[in-house]
């Protein structure tokens, strides 16, 4: 999804202020870096609608001509043609001769054939997710977020009432989240581990990875009803001998004798407060020589460029949540009778782990 080229900027060129010093004195850059940064919606829009009407797909099956992708779909072809000559300038497809385009490997993520591919998460980020963005002036107030503006209730009060929704949102995470796990048991030793809990685990995909490594530990997944059934599935992966405890990361006693606590992407969803209700929690049931994890992608302390503040405001419009840097992790962490011991980088550019001990 980063290809320079006419109103697209590489997200570096977008993010990073730094850059071009000349562009700061030179009108006409500053125009043009403005509309660049206006007009990337559409991009967004774009990718949405070729990932949704499934125009990959038709592809892979070695349809090149725009006239015949149209219609295998029953769309106008000079306007698809049109739609593909435009993303041919962001690396989603290329056109070697006029009229016929071809996937590149970065548009072969939107169909759903391709393994890893994020095709749910493009529909996903045009839906309502796209939508609640329209209410972020409700959610800089403080009283709301924008999607209780927009759906009338908390995010996951909501997909408790939408089942259908969550999981389709969970599929969406899937995406998004999958390609770090190898990257989780890759950097983190769990060989001196005998229990090894995932507190909001979901499907257990996390869990299942660390055991197809690691065989003969106990597990145990630690999650709402539906992730548990989920897990139970084996939609994760396979958990051999595991333990499930369903409940309210909240209000449940978080399950006991583990020697390793695992909380991948949960922080991120919460405010402070509810991140240190998380914390004590675990912090009640764990051993004195247990180990935390807490798995996510801090922000820079100083301010070096990144993706990550721009996630932070997703979360602050969708779930009230916000991005951390470590040494805000370090102060949740304290007040939880915890402490920082280590961070640990892995090879996905958005995994870090995040290690803390009892204090």
């Amino acid at each position: 999804m980063r290809a320079p080229q006419s109103i697209h900027v590489e997200w570096n060129e977008i993010v990073n202020s730094k850059r071009d010093k000349a562009s700061e004195v030179n009108p006409a850059q500053l125009h043009k870096k403005m509309l660049q940064l206006l007009s990337s919606l559409w991009v967004t829009r774009a990718v949405g609608s070729f990932a949704r009407l499934g125009l990959a797909d038709v592809m892979e099956e070695g349809i090149e001509d725009h006239a015949a992708i149209a219609t295998a779909r029953g769309l106008a072809p000079d306007r698809v043609y049109r739609l593909l000559r435009a993303l041919s300038t962001v690396g989603i497809v290329t056109e070697p001769t006029r009229g016929r385009f071809a996937l590149t490997p970065l548009g072969r993520l939107l169909s759903s054939h391709a393994p890893n591919n994020t095709r749910t998460t493009a529909i996903f980020l045009n839906d309502y997710f796209a939508d609640m963005w329209m209410h972020l002036d409700d959610a800089l107030t403080g009283e709301r977020t924008g999607f209780e503006a927009l759906k009338g209730a908390p995010f996951f009060s909501w997909l408790g009432q939408n089942p259908d929704e969550a999981r389709r949102f969970n599929r969406m995470m899937l995406e998004v989240h999958g390609p770090e796990t190898p990257a989780i048991v890759a950097a983190y030793d769990f060989s001196s581990f005998d229990h090894v809990v995932d507190v909001g685990g979901g499907n257990g995909s996390l869990l299942s990875a660390v055991l197809a490594a690691y065989p003969n530990r106990r597990a145990t997944l630690f999650d709402m009803a539906e992730a548990v059934a989920a897990a139970k599935r084996g939609e994760g992966g396979p958990l051999p001998g595991a333990g499930f405890v369903i409940g309210d990361v909240f209000t449940t006693p978080a399950p006991g004798d583990g020697d390793v606590y695992l909380i991948r992407h949960l922080m991120h969803d919460y405010d402070d407060a509810d991140c240190v209700r998380i914390l004590h929690n675990v912090r009640r049931a764990m051993k004195p020589t247990a180990r935390v994890l807490v798995l996510e992608a801090p922000l820079p302390s100083d301010d070096s460029p990144g993706p990550g503040r721009w996630l932070d405001l997703q979360v602050m419009v969708l779930c009230g949540g916000r991005e951390r840097t470590v040494e805000e992790y370090a102060a949740l962490f304290e007040r939880a009778r915890l402490k920082l011991a280590r961070t640990i980088p892995t090879t996905h550019p958005a995994m870090t782990v995040v290690e803390a001990v009892a204090s």
